[in-house]
């Protein structure tokens, strides 16, 4: 390989089509990240987000590196980006990385990728990058695979964990129309003790939780508000599971509570929270209006296949007791277990109504390659995406697998069904009476995004009914 003089990187976020909570525009947080350590490294550095800014393909032409992160659904626009750039500028190096390459390097080198980065790719860019720079061996670089003489190489994978605390506040400021972000993401750990057979966060970040110190959290959110003025935004706390190390948690909150930041801020929980009621008591004092609360379900079957550490009796009193501290819950529910019939489905729905629930979101069980459930549903031959290969089905909006009760039509339809049930009139203007004025806002907005994203599907609706009665 030849000596590369890298002076400037373009990094981009595929944008994805329209879906219930597009209204969130936010970045992932990978992107910030690792363009403060190609900053750092005396790189320039532009990035686009799709969904936030488009790409302006001027700035591809005389860059010499290009670095592309996807999810799984929006791989397909990433390699429609990537045939794009190649024919903008086929000189330069084009970096992958991600949930969807850590699990398929492979497809990311046939489309033109020139390294994919798998798991957390912030140590392996900086040696890339240098690797690239003085012209050495690229068999060195764990968690690196990439083509040489048309054979494909994967080189061991990285076992040594990043570092929270040695990482950068990550640099929204490269982001193009940085300032219209309304929702900024941070991140205080990595990794998950629970292994959901849906969820690729172990796959990603490991099963043993990592912090960043509360003194590196707190400097990130001051450095941030210099130029972001963080009042005027809502922090969204990226963690799988925030307050699981709860003494750590405690020590966070209460850094925070003495600092002169004025936030509004969420985060995503389990369903076990409710039972550290100092930590939320913390949560309310320190500016959280909001948990994004992994229930699944209201049916002890599908609990049990999903391997969720809580039963009913624990969803109840955590809806109860987190709304003693009037703070809202969003509820994340998945639908499509093999235990799932018609009623425990029907069951699941109105059970969030009953419960008051503020908000959910009910996905379609979506079978992530690297996922234990891929690998199940794959070796019975029921990921129907294998046939079609459109992985931009899978965003938990489209039915991409035979379920084992229903038909592939009867789920979507049973989706459908649950988003109109929960956000509809009456459920609407009741929480109007009770003067909840963003519930009231949040089911207006979700009885629109249904019509348009049926919509904006009708061929594929058409489509499924046809072929999957």
């Amino acid at each position: 390989m030849k000596f590369i003089k890298i002076k400037k990187a373009v990094l981009i976020e595929p944008g994805s089509d329209f879906h219930l909570f597009s209204y969130t525009k936010m970045p992932l947080l990978g992107l910030p990240i690792l363009g403060a350590i190609l900053e750092k490294m005396g790189i320039k550095v532009k990035i686009f987000c799709e969904n936030i800014s488009p790409i302006n393909w001027e700035e591809i032409k005389n860059a010499d590196l290009i670095g592309l992160t996807a999810l799984t659904t929006l791989a397909p626009r990433a390699y429609e980006i990537i045939e794009r750039v190649r024919k903008i500028n086929p000189d330069c190096k084009i970096i992958m990385g991600g949930v969807h390459v850590t699990s398929r390097p492979e497809e990311a080198l046939e489309n033109g990728v020139d390294f994919a980065v798998r798991n957390e790719g912030e140590k392996t860019l900086k040696k890339l990058v240098n690797c690239l720079r003085n012209n050495s061996n690229l068999k060195e670089i764990k968690g690196l695979s990439f083509k040489k003489n048309g054979q494909i190489y994967h080189n061991p994978g990285r076992k040594d964990f990043q570092e929270l605390d040695e990482l950068p506040t990550p640099d929204f400021s490269l982001i193009e129309g940085y300032k219209k972000l309304k929702f900024v993401p941070i991140q205080t750990s990595r990794g998950c003790p629970h292994n959901c057979e849906f969820c690729s966060v172990v796959q990603m970040f490991g099963r043993k939780i990592r912090y960043r110190s509360s003194k590196k959290v707190i400097k990130d959110l001051n450095k941030m508000n210099q130029f972001f003025n963080l009042n005027r935004k809502h922090i969204f706390f990226v963690d799988d599971n925030f307050s699981a190390n709860t003494k750590r948690t405690k020590h966070l909150l209460n850094r925070l509570d003495k600092t002169n930041l004025d936030l509004n801020w969420s985060t995503q929980e389990e369903v076990n929270v409710y039972k550290k009621e100092e930590i939320l008591d913390l949560m309310k004092k320190t500016g959280c209006d909001r948990l994004y609360i992994g229930i699944e379900s209201f049916d002890e079957s599908s609990l049990k296949e999903y391997e969720k550490p809580q039963n009913l009796e624990d969803i109840e009193k955590a809806i109860s007791t987190i709304h003693q501290r009037d703070i809202l819950i969003h509820g994340m529910f998945v639908i499509g277990a093999d235990s799932d019939t018609k009623s425990s489905i029907i069951k699941t729905v109105k059970s969030t109504v009953e419960n008051n629930i503020d908000t959910a979101q009910f996905f379609i069980l979506i079978p992530l390659p690297g996922t234990r459930i891929f690998q199940k549903l794959k070796e019975e031959d029921r990921i129907l995406a294998n046939k079609v290969k459109k992985w931009d089905l899978f965003d938990g909006h489209h039915v991409v697998f035979q379920p084992k009760n229903l038909s592939p039509h009867e789920l979507q339809q049973l989706q459908l069904k649950a988003f109109k049930h929960f956000y509809n009139i009456k459920n609407s203007f009741g929480w109007l009476w009770k003067k909840k004025f963003k519930n009231f806002i949040s089911t207006l907005y979700g009885r629109w995004a249904i019509r348009k994203w049926k919509s904006n599907n009708t061929d594929y609706l058409k489509s499924l009914q046809k072929s999957y009665k």
